[in-house]
């Protein structure tokens, strides 16, 4: 802080030192996961969420760390129906293992399984059709810089899009591309992120005439799935922040739990505070619509559409008996601004003793 100078006497002094830059929100942590689904950071695991349960009892509980399991509200927040959801995720556990110890950097540049059905890697990963074949992959989606799509044209594809389109030429493998900038457009970005992948499997799954369900109980193979690689550059920026805002979506994660998930499936995965944030942001989102759209179930299933309509017009009664009330409102609004800082015991000026 600059010292005020000598002809300057002020009427009160610093407390403690200051900036005079804006704000910033404080960065978001993410501790890491440890054996048992414990996480380091304490409050950031719920293990009576039922988005993180206990693993499967197919897995061996030494090198499980993480299990994840699809969440009921994504009916609300992704338009999916209940069939829909079962279809697209066979109701699976999805579970992540330890896998930093046997982690080689070379692996960054290949891609890795982060659900049964979804994957997250570099673009050059693409270049391994092999690979492709192997797993299955039916759609790569690109997540594209924004500015390479302005003015559009061949051009505008970019050495990334078109470098996807010629590895999978020939193949019959769909490429998607999702334009993505910084800031509040990300947040748009995702709920397309998750409907293209949502929509594909399903297409797939029904092109099958299988409805995606699995049929193995009776002895036959399962129903063809479709399966969706997301790459960018690196596969650490954006296409992993897509990949986390599907995890919330689907499984019902918020920020701290979707990151964590993510770096144990793709260790060199690192999101940047700015990332983070929108993802955050993103989260709000999904809660925010998904309360509203229990509520709206709710209502209708134990109170009607009528006794819905009652109570708004007793309340809009009530608003207008109380606006004849002078003065009301302002004293409300004046008691709740005192209860900010009554119980502040910080002063960050105080008055300067002449």
């Amino acid at each position: 802080m600059d010292q005020f100078p000598a002809s300057i006497q002020p009427s009160v002094l610093p407390t403690a030192p200051y900036s005079s830059r804006p704000p910033s929100p404080p960065s978001i942590h993410i501790p890491p996961r440890i054996i048992n689904g414990s996480g380091s950071g304490g409050g950031h695991s719920n293990d009576d969420d039922p988005a993180t349960l206990a693993t499967p009892a197919t897995a061996s509980p030494s090198d499980v760390i993480m299990s994840i399991h699809p969440s009921p509200a994504a009916v609300h927040t992704t338009g999916l129906t209940a069939a829909e959801l079962h279809a697209i995720t066979r109701g699976a556990a999805q579970a992540a293992r330890d896998g930093a110890s046997a982690w080689v950097y070379a692996a960054r540049r290949a891609a890795q399984p982060v659900l049964d059905y979804l994957y997250l890697g570099p673009a050059s990963a693409v270049k391994d059709t092999a690979w492709l074949a192997r797993e299955g992959i039916t759609m790569v989606l690109c997540a594209r810089d924004a500015r390479f799509a302005a003015g559009g044209g061949a051009a505008a594809a970019g050495m990334l899009v078109a470098g996807v389109r010629r590895a999978v030429q020939g193949m019959a493998v769909e490429v998607q591309v999702v334009d993505v900038a910084d800031g509040r457009e990300l947040v748009a970005a995702f709920s397309r992120v998750v409907a293209l992948v949502n929509e594909h499997v399903l297409r797939v799954a029904r092109a099958a005439g299988a409805g995606g369900e699995e049929e193995g109980d009776d002895g036959k193979a399962p129903a063809a799935r479709g399966k969706v690689l997301v790459v960018c550059e690196t596969g650490n920026g954006r296409s992993a922040a897509m990949v986390a805002a599907y995890l919330m979506a689907m499984f019902g994660l918020d920020t701290v739990q979707a990151v964590q998930f993510l770096q144990l499936q793709r260790f060199c995965v690192a999101l940047g505070d700015e990332l983070k944030f929108v993802l955050q942001a993103y989260g709000d989102i999904l809660r925010a619509r998904g309360d509203v759209m229990g509520g709206y179930q709710q209502a209708d299933q134990q109170e009607g559409i009528g006794r819905l309509a009652a109570q708004s017009k007793r309340r809009l009664e009530h608003a207008s008996g109380n606006a004849g009330e002078l003065g009301a409102d302002d004293m409300v609004v004046d008691e709740m601004d005192e209860e900010r800082y009554a119980n502040r015991t910080f002063a960050p000026f105080v008055e300067r003793d002449f």
